[in-house]
């Protein structure tokens, strides 16, 4: 017998997979996914490299330099496959304005000498400089790279933006920084930052479920640094002494094996620093991709791991695949069909008729609309160091959440009704099989879990995932997603080489505004008043009740009760902004003044209808 809050859950997944039933049909009729000539399309999608010693092509495919931009694309020279012609990309767009992020981070552990480190980075990488300036209390400073080390005497307040020589500038970041010295050495620690960005998953949300065992690896992040690592990656090490990015000539044999394809133990010593900046490079933008596309970052950058080890070259396999994720004209053309903003952004520069639809074109004009998709994830450069465009790599992060995010709505699509059977974990593995072997292959096995008349669950639906190395794939995916913050990085004072700022000698004092963070909670509670005390007793308590609370800022959190109580965390909010609670759909709703701390309680009621005594 399912317990209360089972039985909730249930009821709100029947009645999500009600509201999408039109939906699904009317996308099988529009997008024309069943149509004949794509059945025999989709196959694998990508490969793993794990930690194999195969030593990835270094024959690089010749390409632009120039950039991506997910929401507003000019294509020109088309070609029919991204390996024949280069491909020309154009960002610049009055639509899609460029964005500026900037962030404080703290040293872990004892340091002998007191810091932080401050970063800023573009949404568009490599088109502009970025300079950080702000206060440290009354001192003036300004960092012209990013990262840079600011070092304190004492505790501090910071009020500083990025900047950009185009004009543009990131939101303020204001915060307290406090200084402790102890026996090891001085901490450091972050009392108090007034950012704060909201994350919706989007897959989840398209599925009709939540992660109802509360795993890590789903979380998002407030700051990219948060998903910095530290692993030893061999293909990884191996491409960074090929490409002379790291100097082995002290190591017997360069430090590569006889085949030059995996490292000593000599080589994997000396690469390991580079190591770790190179895996590291691509956070900013895992996270700014992640915010806007609804995919947990810890997934995309698992993902690029395990294609690639971050080396964002090409393979030839029995398809061609490039950059971070391993991307093919297979995996784009899911892309594709599900999103018709990029294909409309893609076809513009192709001399087509874009008033037709992606499924309407002809194979050849399909073919080449894939082509030029593709494109963007090739990073190859010929007159760029080591062969890679290093930018175009950041930007096509994007692609590959875009990838992600169409491959869990194609899951959702193929499984309809099935979908109550299987977990949040077993959506994600459903949606790695169709990334990795590809959507064909995945629905070869939900047929045949179907027709031996069983749960559509990944323990089922795993053992009859035909394509090779399917399985597996997804199994060490998974694993590798539950280990991830084994392997977390930050900063320590051994490892903190990084250009310092410049303080600007000060004319006039300049006094810095006191740092104001809210640090309250909002407690909801929604019951049903069944037995008329006003009170909320045991068997009252609504679960799975939507509340919504809403800010002046223009910011939306959502969460569901469960025991009859949601706890909305403040921390990061500023104090006296306008705070709204509400029942979406029920007309009931609170609003009040966000205070510095402390517990705002707001308590919905619903009373017990009247029975008519007699009958009409």
């Amino acid at each position: 017998m399912e317990t209360g809050n089972q039985s909730a859950r249930t009821q709100v997944k029947k009645q999500m997979r009600a509201r999408k039933s039109f939906s699904s049909a009317l996308f099988f009729l529009i997008l024309g996914i069943g149509i004949p000539s794509f059945v025999g399309l989709m196959g694998a999608q990508a490969k793993t490299v794990f930690d194999e010693p195969v030593l990835m092509s270094s024959n690089l495919q010749i390409g632009s330099t120039s950039t991506y931009t997910p929401t507003s694309l000019s294509v020109s020279s088309p070609s029919l496959s991204p390996s024949s012609t280069s491909l020309v990309v154009s960002t610049s767009s009055s639509s899609t304005p460029l964005k500026l992020y900037a962030f404080i981070q703290a040293p872990t552990g004892p340091v002998t000498r007191p810091f932080v480190i401050l970063t800023a980075f573009a949404s568009i990488p490599r088109t502009i400089s970025v300079v950080i300036r702000g206060f440290v209390n009354t001192q003036e400073f300004i960092c012209t790279q990013s990262p840079c080390a600011i070092y304190l005497q004492n505790s501090s307040r910071f009020v500083f933006r990025a900047y950009a020589d185009t004009g543009e500038s990131s939101d303020e970041v204001i915060a307290s920084v406090n200084v402790v010295q102890g026996q090891d050495g001085f901490s450091v620690n972050i009392d108090s930052v007034n950012q704060f960005t909201t994350f919706g998953d989007s897959c989840a949300q398209t599925w009709g479920v939540e992660d109802e065992i509360g795993s890590q690896w789903d979380n998002f992040v407030q700051f990219p640094y948060q998903l910095n690592t530290k692993k030893t990656l061999h293909v990884l090490a191996t491409k960074l002494i090929l490409n002379g990015i790291v100097d082995t000539s002290g190591c017997a044999a360069g430090g590569l094996s006889l085949g030059l394809d995996w490292p000593t133990a000599c080589g994997l010593e000396r690469a390991s620093g580079a190591m770790i900046e190179w895996q590291n490079q691509y956070d900013e933008y895992i996270w700014m991709s992640s915010k806007e596309q609804g995919i947990p970052p810890k997934v995309v950058k698992t993902l690029i791991e395990i294609e690639s080890q971050f080396w964002p070259g090409n393979e030839r396999f029995y398809v061609d695949e490039y950059g971070l994720g391993q991307i093919n004209q297979l995996g784009v053309d899911v892309l594709l069909r599900r999103d018709p903003t990029l294909y409309q952004n893609v076809c513009s520069g192709l001399n087509l008729d874009c008033l037709r639809p992606y499924v309407s074109l002809e194979p050849q004009q399909q073919a080449q609309v894939r082509g030029a998709v593709v494109g963007l994830a090739d990073a190859s450069c010929a007159n760029c160091p080591y062969g890679l465009d290093l930018g175009k790599a950041k930007e096509s992060v994007s692609l590959i959440s875009m990838l992600l995010k169409a491959n869990c709505q194609q899951v959702d699509v193929m499984l309809g009704t099935n979908l109550e059977d299987a977990t949040y974990d077993d959506l994600w593995r459903f949606t790695l099989a169709s990334y990795h072997s590809g959507i064909s292959c995945f629905q070869d096995a939900v047929k045949a879990t179907r027709k031996d008349k069983l749960p559509v669950t990944w323990e089922n639906l795993g053992e009859r995932l035909n394509c090779s190395g399917g399985k597996d794939y997804v199994n060490g995916f998974m694993d590798r997603l539950s280990s991830f913050d084994l392997y977390l990085y930050q900063p320590s004072d051994a490892q903190a080489v990084i250009a310092a700022a410049t303080i600007v000698p000060t004319r006039t004092p300049v006094p810095t505004p006191t740092v104001y963070i809210s640090s309250a909670q909002v407690k909801v509670q929604v019951f049903m008043d069944r037995n008329g005390n006003g009170s909320p007793d045991a068997d009252e308590w609504i679960d799975a009740m939507t509340v919504l609370l809403s800010t002046s800022s223009n910011e939306q959190v959502t969460q569901r009760t469960q025991n009859g109580i949601a706890i909305f965390d403040m921390s990061g909010y500023t104090p006296g902004i306008n705070v709204t609670v509400s029942l979406p759909g029920l007309y009931r709703s609170e609003s009040f003044v966000l205070p510095e701390q402390g517990e705002i309680s707001v308590t919905f009621m619903f009373e017990q209808p009247a029975l008519p005594t007699i009958l009409p």
